[in-house]
């Protein structure tokens, strides 16, 4: 259903400046799964999970020299869209130049998140991801890197919306799935232990706040765990067609917290 494209509601200010406080990346060769997006193609729905070893970084960008701009590029009939997000760290550090170093050369996906937003955007994916070109500048008007993350292949989307979780660390480990203990002490991604006997899997009260999403991630075994639709403990699980995951080697279920009074809901987004 095609769609009216108001001005924004509540905000006259809406086409102002906005910071950007929080700037990430990580590198495609550590994602193990980029979740699919809703029916419009915009927002991601579930949470990037990343192979053993693999973390996203925060950089440090000079506020009002950051830029996260998008350009429709191509004739007719063959239109596609341009990511490309500019950084300035100040300073000529060893920090940054071994920064420059690594990641040149890289394919990479850069999230942002603007100053009163509480998403993410995402520019780049694993088909069309960003590589860096670095240019240092060092003479009377001031010492800096400016970092310029943009696509050699072209995309047919446009920047994505992304509410799932960040990940600096491994996936909280847990070692018994009867029940599940998910807390916001322990994050936002569960790995589930190798199982000889197959159990289904049972959440307790879940202490994480209503509307985020949290990850299941497989380890296998003979009798991988089970998750079903239904009660499960103390939440009702909602999976897709009410089809039972199954926690097979690297295989991921993404699921958001809905708390509707004295009942909490997991509603799957997506699965690998």
């Amino acid at each position: 259903m095609k769609l009216n494209l108001n001005k924004p509601a509540g905000n006259s200010n809406a086409g102002s400046a906005a910071g950007k406080n929080e700037i990430i990346i990580f590198d495609v060769q550590d994602l193990s799964f980029f979740p699919p997006s809703d029916d419009g193609g915009v927002e991601i729905e579930g949470s990037f999970v990343l192979n053993a070893g693999g973390n996203m970084i925060k950089v440090y960008s000079t506020k009002s020299k950051t830029e996260a701009s998008m350009e429709t590029d191509g004739d007719e009939d063959m239109m596609s869209f341009k990511s490309k997000v500019v950084l300035q760290h100040p300073g000529n550090s060893k920090e940054v130049k071994e920064f420059v170093q690594m990641w040149t050369g890289r394919d990479v996906i850069v999230m942002h998140k603007a100053c009163g937003e509480n998403h993410y955007e995402v520019m780049g994916t694993p088909c069309a991801p960003l590589q860096l070109k670095a240019t240092k500048q060092d003479n009377n008007d001031g010492r800096m890197y400016n970092l310029t993350f943009e696509p050699f292949a072209k995309s047919a989307f446009v920047p994505k919306i992304y509410t799932g979780a960040v990940v600096f660390a491994e996936p909280f480990t847990i070692a018994d799935v009867s029940p599940i203990a998910i807390t916001s002490a322990n994050g936002l991604q569960y790995n589930l232990p190798a199982l000889d006997t197959t159990e289904a899997i049972v959440f307790p009260a879940i202490d994480i706040e209503h509307g985020k999403t949290i990850s299941l991630i497989g380890f296998g075994g003979l009798n991988p765990a089970t998750l079903v639709s239904g009660v499960s403990g103390a939440v009702t699980v909602v999976l897709a067609a009410g089809s039972t995951w199954t926690a097979i080697r690297n295989a991921s279920i993404h699921l958001k917290v809905f708390k509707a009074g004295a009942t909490t809901y997991l509603f799957e987004l997506s699965r690998q």
